[in-house]
């Protein structure tokens, strides 16, 4: 029970081990030490091997799946906290790395067949499955444009994407399973039309540049990258239309990395690779106990007292 009480306050809650070790002085008046807090960390971590991987397990046959990365600081430098998720299951992997090196070590993305929702970073797209991009960030790129230019074209885009959406919602509570193919074409071409203006206006404007500045050539501006991308990547864009089992943003996966950012925000970063390691597997089953509705609390006692090391999730 202490030592569940101990990992609980260190790992979920994430009180530093010499005030966890306060905590029990004062209110039980017991002693435990900080490196005693942090022996049954460790333990714990140990203790959730085969839990570990039976939530890659689990992910690798998950129908869609999110998955994103954020910074966080490891002694001093930058590493990278890349996240697998979906609705019952996360998985934290920490790594040095950013792209498809840290990829295909964190084992799921080289063999996963599902569809894939991810920010449009580059190295997914080196993965074999069905890709899907979120709006979300669209919609923050446009009203950045908005903002900077006033442009009523990607004013229009975005009220065009948040309709579309609602009406999936809609249609959705209606027991579809996607958009009546009339909407769905109407709602495309009016996508084409406006990215196709929006477009040319943009490339009007750099050549307006050009002429001015009296250059070979001018650099792309951001509506101009975001407008082509838009382009290239209306079938990623749109997926949402055609099944409404595919999330129209990756913001389940952002909501996943809040906790671990939190973490960092109190703590600074990790003091080394280690600390990263058992917070990324321990947060992990916690996470996934979390989304299949188990007391947190209870999850940690079976986790301490796993000294057989058994799978703790999907077992049933």
């Amino acid at each position: 029970m202490t030592q569940a009480m101990a990992v609980h306050l260190n790992q979920y809650h994430f009180i530093p081990y010499h005030r966890v070790s306060e905590y029990f002085n004062t209110i039980y008046c017991m002693s435990v030490s900080a490196g005693s807090v942090a022996n049954f960390v460790a333990y714990t971590h140990e203790n959730l091997a085969s839990t570990e991987q039976s939530i890659r397990d689990a992910l690798q046959e998950s129908p869609v799946a999110g998955a994103d990365e954020t910074g966080m600081r490891v002694d001093g430098s930058l590493w990278w906290l890349h996240i697998m998720r979906d609705d019952q299951w996360t998985l934290y992997y920490l790594s040095e790395r950013r792209g498809c090196e840290a990829m295909d070590a964190m084992g799921i993305l080289l063999t996963f067949a599902g569809i894939l929702v991810h920010d449009h970073w580059k190295s997914y797209f080196a993965y074999a499955a069905v890709h899907v991009l979120c709006n979300a960030h669209h919609l923050r790129e446009l009203q950045g444009v908005v903002d900077r230019d006033a442009n009523k074209l990607a004013l229009r885009l975005m009220k065009l994407l948040t309709l579309s959406w609602h009406f999936c919602k809609k249609y959705k509570a209606a027991g579809l399973t996607q958009m009546p193919g009339a909407i769905q074409l109407r709602i495309e071409t009016i996508y084409d039309q406006i990215l196709q203006r929006a477009l040319t206006k943009e490339t009007a404007y750099m050549e307006k540049q050009r002429q001015v500045l009296g250059r070979k050539k001018v650099r792309n501006t951001k509506a101009y990258n975001l407008f082509k991308r838009l382009i290239e990547f209306k079938v990623e864009t749109l997926r949402f239309m055609s099944d409404f089992s595919i999330p129209f943003d990756n913001n389940g996966s952002e909501r996943d990395a809040r906790m671990a950012k939190l973490k960092q925000k109190i703590s600074g970063c990790f003091r080394s690779e280690d600390g990263g390691t058992m917070f990324t597997r321990i947060r992990s089953y916690l996470s996934s106990a979390k989304k299949q509705g188990l007391n947190i609390f209870q999850a940690l006692l079976k986790a301490v007292r796993n000294y057989n090391n058994t799978p703790l999730l999907g077992a049933e």
